[in-house]
């Protein structure tokens, strides 16, 4: 997320999006390794939920200052 010069939230780095299909999960394994859901790890499939997931560990990050799954 990034703000423009009006100090609006933009969205931004598209390069990995997808065509949502509710009849055929994605299989694209992307992303930064502290926000891949369960689902990518195991290469099975996903949908939506897992951008619910990703959004669910930057908000904890948000909040906390800290990823919700680091090593100790």
């Amino acid at each position: 997320m990034i703000l423009d010069h009006s100090g609006r939230v933009k969205l931004a780095d598209f390069g990995w999006s997808n065509v949502f299909n509710e009849k055929k999960p994605r299989t694209t394994y992307c992303g930064t390794l502290d926000y891949l859901a369960p689902e990518m790890i195991k290469e099975c499939g996903h949908d939506d939920k897992l951008d619910i997931w990703s959004l669910g560990v930057l908000i904890f990050e948000l909040i906390t200052g800290k990823v919700p799954f680091a090593p100790s």
